[in-house]
């Protein structure tokens, strides 16, 4: 191996969980209708035997590796010119055995990373997001073909270590596949394939509520985070990998409790098919209400109940349903025809609402017995609330709600705990991975695609982090250690601001998203960094905005100016420069006037929301009545913050309020969802600031 290959044949090779070779393989991403990076080394890797010679040839060139003792290799193709030829990648090992890419472009390649407005899809059905499509959705799909623009999607996983390949899959932007592809991305990637000229693919790796730190190594946040951090993303990863041993250990000392203190279920004195039983003796039961907690069912302390119902499933549901259980804080079996189908056990989650399906060959229409065992440890547990029901796996057909009269009788009743009494053990909570902050997807899928060759990174993510006021440091070390481990310099790295989000208000306040927005403005500090300003994108509050095309385009302004060349673009909105106070006035200064400032005309209504057109307009109510501009306030040394009114003087802003005779600071578009209207004459949004440095609302907590 040459010795530029060691950097990247040590950052594929880190610790990762191996695969085993008994044939030729390339990783997933080296597959037909991929797109290469031009004028850039192209990094090829895979697995093969232990020590065999691998050779990559294409476009004119070869290149040879050996595998090392674990059957990886790596190599490095020369920088290849850009090319609408579809062209054939060819790897070979031994024996003949060989293996072809077909229909392999050189062009751009942009890697598109975040939660779930990258994740969202041209027709809104993303895996586990189904959100309704963008704006004109079918159109977009329809006119679409265009073969030189192209997007690998990689398949949504989580794994707490480095996996070494993913699953994937490239394809072609046109009327059959379009609609898979990341929206945001799509129109991304189009603008700059309809600027160069020249094919452009994106690597889509976007997954739904996903945070910072699900992307960034966990190599990068041990050691740049804080300590405090550290040691909680080390407890959430070691708690989850070992969430079988933690369940064991509760469950033995659990049974110890409840031996010590005369609580353990009596199951083994008494038998339960005498409760459970479709023909079982109810004389002496009487009648409760559900929802009820235990102790309004007689059981202060918890205990032992039985529940039981007679239900009549319509003929409709046949035997395809299932039961809706609310959470009740305790262990429960159901029992359907004097047949057990489900038990939540200690060894169980018990704290989450459970959707048992009974067996087609005992569930059935018409006249049935459900009866229910609760076995609790205090009077607040019970079924207490939420869903509960029969529920037809026919959407069209109406539940069966579950609530109202229900027989019951006590089979333990347990005496209050004295007050010497250990703590009961408390059960551990096996919590959702890809929603954890922990570098769950950077394992499973940004990690196999390093060292890929690309041009840059196009970031939309930022929702799952605001209120955290470690935000605009974990974005850093995400950025930072990207490059690292590409190790093509600082690649260009653009980000989009967050888009307006819930309802509008017009009183001054705290802005959590607003707070957000300014530590992603912050990534400008590093180099070859950009920003897309999306403030005025969502006109109804939704977290998923439908208008991705302005998202796309602004993104590609940004990459066209900085990345491109392109300098005779106006890529920018207007950014706060400088401000000083004349005679009770604050006059602000700005770049990135793009032929000078406008105001925005707004409309007089806008739509509560986007997904449903059928709903009426509602009047747009103004911050600042009367003001030329809105989203400007103001505030004196009190720091009590009020609207102010506002007007273009040649480049600058005029801002002032007569009940701020003396103001100190301004803030502009700073809320969760702002009225706000500044622009340059491009067309392009002010981006939202503070000229304060006081301390913010999520540093405070």
């Amino acid at each position: 191996m040459k010795p530029a290959f060691t950097l990247i044949a040590a950052l594929l090779f880190l610790p990762v969980f191996p695969l085993q070779a008994e044939e030729l393989k390339l990783s997933s991403i080296f597959s037909d209708h991929m797109v290469l990076q031009r004028d850039k080394p192209v990094a090829v890797w895979g697995w093969a035997d232990a020590r065999e010679s691998v050779t990559v040839s294409f476009a004119g060139q070869s290149k040879s590796a050996i595998t090392d003792a674990d059957g990886k290799w790596s190599l490095k193709l020369d920088a290849i010119a850009a090319s609408a030829e579809q062209r054939v990648l060819v790897a070979t090992g031994k024996a003949g055995r060989k293996v072809e890419v077909k229909d392999v472009l050189v062009g751009e390649v942009w890697l598109c990373v975040g939660q779930s407005n990258m994740a969202m899809t041209v027709d809104g059905q993303t895996k586990w997001l189904h959100v309704g499509g963008i704006a004109n959705a079918k159109d977009v799909v329809r006119d679409s073909a265009n073969p030189l623009l192209r997007q690998f999607l990689v398949e949504w996983k989580t794994d707490t270590q480095p996996q070494a390949d993913c699953t994937g899959k490239w394809m072609d932007a046109g009327p059959e596949t379009t609609s898979n592809f990341s929206a945001t991305g799509y129109f991304f990637a189009r603008e700059l394939q309809e600027r160069l000229q020249v094919p452009v693919g994106i690597l889509n790796t976007s997954f739904g509520g996903s945070s910072v730190e699900g992307w960034t190594s966990r190599e990068a946040l041990a050691k740049h985070s804080d300590a405090d951090f550290v040691g909680k993303m080390d407890h959430l990863i070691s708690d989850y990998e070992n969430h079988e041993q933690l369940v064991a250990d509760y469950v033995t000392a659990l049974a110890k409790w409840e031996t010590a203190h005369d609580r353990a279920d009596p199951q083994g004195r008494c038998d339960d098919t005498a409760f459970a039983a479709s023909d079982a003796n109810t004389s002496d039961w009487r009648t409760v209400t559900i929802p009820a907690s235990m102790a309004k069912l007689g059981l202060a302390d918890g205990g032992v109940i039985w529940l039981r119902r007679e239900i009549e499933v319509p003929a409709e549901f046949g035997n395809a349903w299932r039961l809706d259980f609310p959470a009740c804080q305790g262990f429960s079996t159901i029992y359907l025809n004097g047949t057990k189908f489900f038990e939540a056990t200690p060894k169980d989650d018990i704290r989450r609402p459970s959707r048992p399906v009974p067996p087609r060959s005992l569930a059935k229409p018409g006249r049935n017995t459900l009866t229910i065992k609760l076995h609790a440890q205090s009077g607040k547990s019970g079924i207490t609330g939420g869903a509960f029901a029969i529920v037809p796996f026919n959407p069209k057909l109406p539940t069966v709600p579950l609530n109202g009269e229900w027989l019951s009788k006590a089979e333990a009743t347990f005496k209050p705990l004295p007050k010497t009494a250990q703590k009961m053990p408390v059960a551990p909570v096996k919590g959702t991975l890809h929603w954890m902050p922990v570098p769950s997807q950077y394992n499973a899928m940004l990690h196999p695609l390093i060292p890929y060759a690309m041009r840059g990174a196009a970031w939309y993510q930022g929702e799952s982090n605001v209120g955290e006021s470690r935000y605009g440091k974990h974005l850093k070390i995400l950025v930072n250690d990207w490059r690292q481990r590409w190790d093509i310099g600082d690649f260009p790295f653009y980000s989009c601001q967050l888009a307006g989000f819930g309802p509008r208000t017009n009183k001054p306040a705290d802005s959590p998203w607003a707070e957000c927005r300014e530590m992603q403005t912050a990534l400008l500090d590093l180099p070859n960094t950009g920003l897309a300003n999306l403030i005025d994108t969502c006109e109804d509050g939704d977290l998923h905005p439908l208008n991705k095309q302005d998202v796309g385009k602004r993104l590609a302004l940004v990459a066209l100016a900085n990345t491109y060349g392109m300098k005779d673009l106006a890529w920018n909105g207007p950014v706060f420069d400088s401000m000083k106070i004349v005679e009770g006035k604050a006059i602000l200064s700005f770049r990135h006037l793009g032929g000078g400032l406008v105001a925005r005309p707004l409309p007089a209504t806008y739509h509560p929301n986007q997904r449903k057109p059928e709903l009426a307009a509602k009047p747009l109510e103004l911050p600042s009545p009367g003001s030329g501009l809105q989203g400007f306030i103001l505030c004196d040394a009190s720091k009590k913050w009020v609207n102010a009114q506002a007007r273009i003087e040649g480049d600058q802003v005029i801002v002032w309020s007569p009940e701020v005779p003396s103001p100190v600071a301004v803030r502009y578009a700073w809320a969760n969802h702002p009225v706000c209207n500044l622009s340059n004459k491009a067309g392009l949004p002010a981006f939202p600031f503070r000229t304060d440095a006081w301390p913010m609302s999520s540093t405070a907590k």
